[in-house]
């Protein structure tokens, strides 16, 4: 039996060809088209090789129920987003996987509010792929056109921030592209912002796969920590293939990770505008320490982008994120991107002249964190009530199981991205948490 792919609120991927394919490609765009109605949908893609034939699927869908693509070739989804909020689009359509292998695909799928799709427009496009689609005929389907500049309006988005700094010192970046959409992203906006850089990794290997493992965090840009030490860099930004998250490095090669990248955003931000702030319920205890610096209120959702931005609109938050390296910024647009994080980092060290990046990053406390996963685990229900007999009732459960303890907090969910629940937690001290990623592994074993 073919496998189905998996859909979620960052949208519908799989291993390209298996679970995957460009029927499904094609019919999920059409779907959406006749969600968003005719018109303008722009599209994007990284630079997974299936691209080029999802990208041309989802054309195809797209005009065959009256929508007219808008082509802009290989850009972030950060860039997808902004472009998706410009006046007559009526959405649009990032071909990516964002941080799974070379061999996955996706759709991620955007509302004309440059949002990814929110609950209600969810369901209504899952009701629209149980029926028949409307099809146009030859005078009333969408035709295609190409769209030039998209990355150059992202970096003068980014530049007309009001927290942006383009004077100062002098620095030296390095770039870890990881062979994706970042490798135009990040050098345009460097150059804007007056500083030199170099770039690693910056295609991808002929065999079709990234040149390290995707997802940016402490355990994969070891390479990057040696580029910044071996060239004095004042900081490493290791991004992932569709550029909307971002990971640091700091000078002399220490790696900081991915959980820096929003705290160190809101240290600098809310310096200049303090105001409520929203992270989801894995983000780490770094960027309530950062808030509370400036007496800042800090609410949590449910993990997802959508969910966040969500839950920004409930508080009157101008500033959220997630701790996997997302900052949300949305006087720059209402989604995750890399380089409105690069932006801040540069900025804060304009205005710091006296601070290095390494500096900065260890004068917030430092917490023991566990971030593991149980693959091939699709029954999360009987699950659950094993570890709520474990631990008791949860203290929020808007997104599986989320506890908070007096010696920090970890969260137990199903992933939505792969066929698997994810322990993340984190503590002051190692013991307490390392017992409940024993339990947590212990009730699956026996949940099995």
């Amino acid at each position: 039996m073919r496998e189905n792919p998996i859909v979620s609120g960052s949208g519908i991927r799989g291993v390209f060809g298996r679970s995957f394919t460009v029927s499904d490609a094609m019919g999920y765009a059409a779907a959406f088209g006749e969600l968003v109605g005719p018109g303008p949908v722009v599209v994007g893609r990284d630079t997974r090789r299936s691209g080029p034939a999802v990208e041309a699927a989802v054309c195809a869908g797209l005009m065959s129920v009256g929508c007219s693509p808008v082509l802009l070739g290989v850009v972030p989804t950060p860039t997808v987003q902004l472009e998706a909020m410009a006046p007559g689009v009526a959405g649009g359509i990032a071909v990516t996987s964002s941080h799974n292998p070379g061999c996955w695909n996706a759709l991620k799928l955007v509302g004309p509010d440059g949002v990814f799709l929110r609950a209600a427009a969810r369901e209504r496009l899952m009701a629209l792929l149980d029926e028949p689609r409307r099809f146009c005929g030859f005078d009333s389907c969408g035709l295609p056109r190409v769209l030039a500049g998209s990355v150059d309006r992202h970096v003068e988005k980014v530049m007309s921030l009001p927290v942006v700094s383009t004077r100062g010192r002098p620095l030296r970046v390095v770039l870890d592209v990881t062979g994706g959409t970042a490798s135009s992203l990040g050098p345009a906006l460097m150059d804007a912002m007056g500083v030199e850089w170099t770039m690693i990794n910056p295609s991808m290997t002929p065999g079709g796969e990234f040149p390290r493992v995707a997802e940016p965090t402490v355990d994969s840009l070891s390479e990057l920590a040696r580029a910044v030490a071996s060239t004095g860099a004042d900081a490493g930004f290791g991004f992932d293939p569709d550029g909307d998250r971002l990971a640091l490095v700091a000078d002399r090669g220490v790696l900081i990770g991915e959980e820096y990248t929003l705290a160190l955003a809101f240290d600098h931000i809310l310096r200049h505008t303090p105001g409520p702030v929203v992270i989801n319920l894995s983000t780490s205890m770094l960027s309530e320490e950062a808030a509370g610096r400036h007496g800042c209120t800090v609410h949590r959702s449910p993990v997802g982008e959508v969910n966040v931005v969500e839950e920004m609109e409930r508080r009157g938050s101008g500033l959220g994120g997630e701790g996997n390296g997302g900052v949300i910024y949305p006087l720059c647009h209402p989604g995750r991107d890399s380089a409105v994080a690069m932006a801040m980092v540069v900025s804060f060290l304009r205005e710091n002249p006296g601070m290095t990046l390494s500096g900065w990053a260890g004068g917030f406390p430092r917490f023991f964190s566990i971030k593991t996963k149980v693959t091939g685990s699709n029954d999360f229900g009987s699950a659950a009530s094993l570890i709520e007999k474990e631990f008791g009732p949860p203290t929020d459960c808007r997104d599986g199981l989320w506890y908070r303890k007096q010696w920090g907090w970890f969260h137990i969910r199903p992933s939505g991205t792969e066929p698997a629940v994810r322990f993340i937690g984190e503590s002051s001290t190692p013991g307490p948490l390392e017992a409940c990623s024993a339990c947590f592994r212990k009730v699956f074993s026996c949940a099995e």
